[in-house]
């Protein structure tokens, strides 16, 4: 066996019907606006979908003989005696298990196609064993993704993000205030946030928000800030750009609730006035499996 498949971690999603229907039993409103009945049919396929992927992927990793640790995503988890760690479910149980990697490798399957993107997952229950296969032949590359090494003032250890960030008030309604310094440009701005991206991210919100879209392999980093607030400042210099590898990003909070979201909502700090965020690139790209 290949020794990538001697410690292996499934890292799993509870899906959206198994949290709102079976564990808090949400009960849906009686109406005619809304075909409720449609939508929960449409959570019920999906949660199907995902089980019957998360099986699959279990039967064929026991048909080769391969041990591995499974556990649920957002759970106390020690990634650090694993070598490969396998994710089942989408995008977002891809992102929150690659923040807890240094030099492990990851495989992200795609639990529920039909209604997931799932566009950092390489894998689906059509082609994972013969991913599996490829990895005992050793056919197999590694690609490395770009993450953002965050350094936060106050804390200790330093954040890689693979995806995207947002620094924002912790009221969506509330204006973000901050200062924003790149290379000797330092300037307080007041927008609804600031998005910070990388090639993988680039195709999601910052996109939205007028960024451009990078291919993965790239060694870039994008600035956006959300709208702008003109009122206040009518020559901002720092409204949106792409960094090379070489350069920094500072941000200061003048908000008393200001927080920063990493890869999504689930992994966040609060941002409190004053405190000073360092963005720069991480030395420690991440390693994810790709068939030849």
């Amino acid at each position: 066996m290949d020794q990538s498949l001697k410690k292996v971690l499934l890292v799993y999603k509870k899906s959206a019907y198994s949290i709102y229907f079976m564990e808090r039993k949400l009960q849906l409103p009686i109406g005619k606006k809304i075909n409720l009945k449609e939508e929960l049919h449409r959570f019920k396929k999906a949660h199907d979908e995902h089980h019957q992927t998360l099986k699959k992927i279990e039967n064929i990793l026991s048909s080769y003989g391969v041990n591995y640790k499974k556990h649920c995503r957002g759970g106390k988890i020690s990634y650090s005696r694993y070598d490969l760690v396998i994710t089942v479910g989408g995008d977002g149980t891809f992102l929150e298990a690659s923040q807890k990697i240094k030099n492990q490798t990851i495989l992200g399957v795609n639990s529920a196609p039909s209604f997931s993107v799932g566009k950092l997952c390489s894998a689906s229950a059509k082609n994972f064993e013969t991913m599996v296969q490829c990895i005992v032949k050793k056919r197999f590359t590694l690609s490395f993704l770009q993450r953002l090494r965050l350094q936060l003032e106050g804390h200790i250890r330093p954040v890689d993000c693979v995806n995207d960030i947002l620094v924002c008030h912790s009221n969506p309604a509330a204006m973000s205030r901050y200062y924003l310094g790149i290379g000797k440009i330092k300037e307080e701005q007041r927008s609804s946030g600031l998005w910070v991206a990388t090639p993988s991210g680039s195709s999601g919100a910052i996109k939205s928000a007028g960024g451009q879209c990078f291919r993965s392999k790239e060694r870039k980093m994008q600035y956006m800030p959300r709208e702008l607030y003109y009122g206040f400042n009518k020559d901002y210099r720092l409204t949106g750009d792409i960094l090379k590898t070489d350069q920094t990003m500072f941000v200061t909070s003048l908000m008393r609730n200001g927080m920063i979201y990493v890869d999504g909502t689930h992994n966040n700090f609060k941002f409190p006035y004053n405190s000073t965020l360092k963005i720069s690139f991480s030395p420690n790209p991440l390693r994810v499996f790709k068939v030849k």
